[in-house]
């Protein structure tokens, strides 16, 4: 594991972007210092979303209306307190350092920098208030900001050039920064403090502008390389710029060199690993400003090895080539620049709207999420205390395997959901430009084919947001979504007669690249495409969402996929929806995938506190702790109350909930869907959740009654649909925190392979014989029901596993079913179409304590669909409708294996009627 000492022996200073209230108060930002970070840089977005998300600055907030003070006013002012706290906690290693060392760097109003002397004026202003030494005032390397370099050295301003994307900016801001030292050595008494300054290069933003048009160019080679040779470029024109007789004079009068910053160090794409700049740009009089993601990639995987000097031949003969192929790097640096300045005075904007939206809050008390437990508020308490004594928040941000297992495996390489709002914000242009691409072609519906965490997103979105939720008559610039994940053959022909082929997008996607349904569904729809439009133009009616390396980049190569979307690898599944595998299908049916993002980033500076002082206002702890004890409580049945423009988020929460605590003979059951009873049918296992759409009050009466009878209730509340964004990262997190209650693993999946395997046994057996083996399966007859039903316990659930097609008609059916059963035996019940649930609730069914009953139906298809051997080709030698019943057997086995209480129904080709009438006769 490498440490910060080891690149300050080589000479590179180690700052940290990242600084709000808690950060300071909680003593974090101490113990960052004594690590190793050097420096910590301030910015509008951090403020924005502690300001939206947490309580860092309630009381500062409500002391200010009070006053009187204008939003634009304070939130200056809560920015000037944080700066002069951090600086006061950094002002040791300024004056060990001589100076050079321990400083905060701050961001001025945008809005100051268009004329020089309003520039001027801001930070003479700003620093005034802030008062401390060993701050810096951004400064961008525009010609403004140039001017006013020159000018606020001279008046002994220490500065962080920004916004520098080339190495001509670079020269620019070190000719103004010498003259203005000139100035100030001249001008000032020697009692003052020397300002010093660093130019910080942006190396993601470069590469991110630059690799598409050298893919399209036929160049993929030379991607991920620009902007480390530009670095290395820059470098060696610092040291001869800083290594004259002028300079040398300045500098024995105690001036500093204008020291390269390495900034926004997240490569831009999945394929480099998150230390990639970083260890590529390792070298003396240079800083490196790590975002927490890289610094604890670099603790974790990083080189202490000096880099920066090496292979600058190659660096020069990168950028040679890259200008041969006619790409004009210094107008890709203007329009960083401008790209770049016009994101900052967004952000601003968007402070000062976080401040007037807080304050609004604060005068109504509106709270996100409230908790009446009764008798188990107290051990939820104890263990919210024992989160933040522990470190618990902490240590999941820090990446730290040992909240939950002794190992790393399947843990360390599962985190990146923590961060991937941020990665995937550089992604929205593209989405939204390929959106419109593909609406411009023509096309009007897409075909998602995928499973489980590839699958049930994408559905949410389409059902949320899609176009059965706009007005009728207004245009839809978007694709209508149709989900395919499925073996059932009746649901494949569904599928295929609710679009236009020739019209529709095929999206493929899968994380491993070897889901079989997956597959399946690709041949068969492929083939269909083919026969309609031949096989050269099937395949640009295909995108691919997929890990590097997966079967499905090089299945995208051979078969001409439009695009193929590489997704962060150290993501799970169903961790996944912030990614391409959730965030594509969502910009395709006209999510505001910028907005959702960022109320997933707001609540992510909600999850981040973890000291005793603040974790209260930690919902995600909150509630995690709330389900990891009372589970632990025999309140182990999480009962979703959902407002039904919200109801698919349930079939999604379901999957996180249930794939990632049902394991180890334990487990948190999500019932999500289960039709409402009376309230005294309800057993002493449950933990009810209402998510409360803002202005939706169906619900609310049901759930005081709840309340009222005893039972525990959480309930949260959404502004509108588009803090869907923050439900998933507060789930994520909150069952990430239940986890460590329930001592598992919750990112990995150990019994989900049993049915697979179970399955192809299957399926080997078919192969051979030509048939499947027999069952054991009934005719659905009420008696044979009411039979097995007997066997439940107190405690027990009822698990409906429905292998048949999904209509309306099936739906109500198992509604209705689920329905008496509960009020006929007082049981939790859930319902699950197969094989989807097998990616979703099946881990729980066989990891769990057993406690499951489970009914199986099996359909009869209406009309079969053969399954390509080979996309492309016509032969077939299995069917849709043979590799689901081989799956619902392979389920059956895996489930009597493991000593589960199963039935199995078969109900014919009339699916609906047979479970229909079972429900009217039990």
């Amino acid at each position: 594991m490498a440490n910060l000492q080891e690149l300050h022996q080589l000479g590179q200073s180690t700052w940290l972007n990242y600084l709000r209230g808690s950060f300071i108060r909680s003593g974090e930002l101490a113990e960052r210092l004594r690590e190793g970070i050097q420096g910590v840089t301030a910015n509008a977005q951090v403020y924005e979303r502690a300001v939206a998300g947490s309580s860092d600055y309630d009381s500062a907030i409500r002391r200010a209306v009070a006053e009187g003070k204008p939003a634009r006013l304070i939130h200056e002012h809560l920015m000037a307190d944080d700066i002069q706290r951090a600086a006061d906690v950094l002002h040791p290693l300024f004056e060990a350092s001589g100076r050079r060392e321990g400083f905060v760097s701050y961001e001025l109003d945008p809005g100051a920098f268009n004329d020089v002397t309003a520039a001027v004026a801001g930070a003479r202003h700003f620093g005034h208030l802030v008062d401390r030494y060993n701050v810096m005032v951004e400064v961008p390397a525009t010609p403004v900001g140039i001017a006013a370099i020159r000018a606020l050295v001279a008046d002994g301003t220490s500065i962080n050039v920004t916004h520098l994307f080339s190495v001509g900016d670079y020269e620019r801001a070190a000719a103004a920064y010498m003259a203005g030292l000139s100035e100030y050595i001249a001008s000032h008494s020697v009692w003052r403090t020397t300002p010093t300054a660093v130019a910080s290069f942006s190396l993601s933003p470069l590469d991110a502008a630059v690799d598409p048009r050298l893919a399209a160019l036929g160049r993929a080679d030379l991607t991920g390389k620009t902007a480390i040779a530009a670095a290395k470029l820059l470098y060696e024109r610092f040291r001869q710029l800083f290594d004259t007789p002028e300079w040398a004079k300045l500098a024995a009068k105690g001036a500093l060199p204008l020291r390269p910053k390495w900034t926004r160090v997240t490569p831009h794409d999945f394929q480099h690993g998150e230390g990639y700049y970083v260890n590529n740009l390792v070298g003396p009089d240079t800083v490196v400003t790590f975002s927490p993601v890289t610094l604890n990639a670099f603790r974790r995987d990083g080189q202490a090895a000096e880099t920066l000097t090496h292979g600058l031949d190659e660096a020069r003969s990168h950028l040679a080539a890259v200008a041969a192929l006619g790409i004009d790097l210094d107008a890709i640096a203007a329009g960083l620049q401008a790209d770049h300045l016009a994101a900052s005075d967004r952000r601003f904007h968007a402070l000062v709207a976080a401040v007037t939206g807080k304050r609004d809050q604060l005068d109504s008390a509106w709270r996100a999420l409230t908790m009446q437990l009764g008798e188990f508020a107290p051990p939820v308490e104890e263990g919210l205390q024992a989160v933040c004594r522990h470190q618990i928040v902490c240590r999941i941000w820090a990446h730290d395997h040992t909240v939950w297992q002794p190992q790393p495996k399947e843990i360390t390489n599962r985190l990146g959901w923590l961060h991937i709002m941020d990665g995937m914000a550089d992604k929205v242009e593209r989405l939204t430009e390929f959106t419109a691409g593909v609406v411009a072609e023509g096309y009007t519906h897409a075909l998602l084919l995928g499973m489980g965490g590839s699958s049930l997103a994408p559905e949410l979105f389409q059902k949320t947001f899609g176009r059965a939720t706009r007005p009728a008559n207004k245009p839809y610039p978007y694709l209508e979504l149709v989900v395919v994940d499925t073996t059932d053959a009746d649901a494949i022909r569904a599928a295929e007669a609710a679009v236009d082929l020739p019209r529709t997008l095929l999206i493929v996607s899968t994380k491993s690249g070897g889901t079989v349904e997956t597959l399946s569904a690709f041949k068969y729809f492929y083939n269909r495409l083919a026969e309609q439009l031949g096989p050269e133009a099937a395949g640009r009616h295909f995108v691919g969402i997929t890990d590097p390396g997966s079967k499905i980049v090089d299945l995208g190569r051979r078969y001409g996929f439009r695009d193929l979307f590489l997704n962060d690898p150290n993501i799970g599944g169903r961790y996944s929806v912030l990614s391409y595998f959730g965030l594509l299908p969502a910009a395709l049916v006209g999510v505001d995938v910028a907005e959702l993002l960022e109320r997933a980033a707001i609540a992510a500076a909600n999850a981040t506190p973890c000291h005793c002082d603040a974790i209260g206002d930690n919902d995600a702890a909150r509630l995690g702790a709330a389900m990891g004890k009372l589970a632990l409580a025999g309140r182990d049945k999480v009962t979703f109350i959902t407002a039904p423009a919200l109801s698919s988020f349930g079939d999604w929460v379901e999957q996180l909930i249930a794939e990632s605590l049902g394991k180890e003979g334990k487990g948190v059951l999500p019932v999500v869907g289960e039709p409402p009873a009376p309230v005294e049918s309800y057993g002493p296992d449950r933990l009810f959740v209402h998510l409360r759409l803002e202005g939706d009050r169906q619900q609310d009466a049901l759930v005081a009654a709840l309340a009222d009878a005893g039972q525990p209730v959480i309930t949260i509340r959404l502004r509108d649909v588009n803090d869907l964004g923050g439900q998933f990262l507060l789930w994520e997190m909150a069952t990430a925190v239940a986890g460590h209650f329930l001592g598992i693993n919750p990112f990995d999946q150990p019994n989900v392979e049993e049915a697979k395997i179970k399955a192809r046994a299957v399926v080997a057996e078919y192969a051979a014989t030509g048939a499947l083996p027999e069952g054991e399966s009934h005719a659905p007859e009420p008696g044979v029901l009411d039979e097995f039903l007997h066997k439940a316990r107190p405690g027990d659930y009822v698990a409906l596993q429905a292998y048949v097609a999904t209509t309306p008609e099936t739906d109500a059916a198992l509604q209705a079913l689920r329905q008496a059963i509960h009020l006929r035996t007082g049981l939790a019940t859930t319902a699950g179409y197969g094989p989807r649930f097998l990616h979703s609730t099946g881990q729980l069914h066989k990891g769990d304590g057993g406690n499951g009953l489970f009914i199986q139906f099996i359909s009869e298809a209406a009309a079969d669909v053969p399954i390509p051997d080979e996309a492309g080709a016509p032969a077939s030698s299995m069917s849709f409708d043979v590799l689901k019943k081989a799956q619902a057997l392979g389920d059956g086995l895996a489930l009597r294996d493991a000593h589960r209480r199963v039935i199995s129904f078969a109900v014919g080709v009339d699916a609906a009627g047979a479970i229909g009438e079972l429900a009217a006769k039990i």
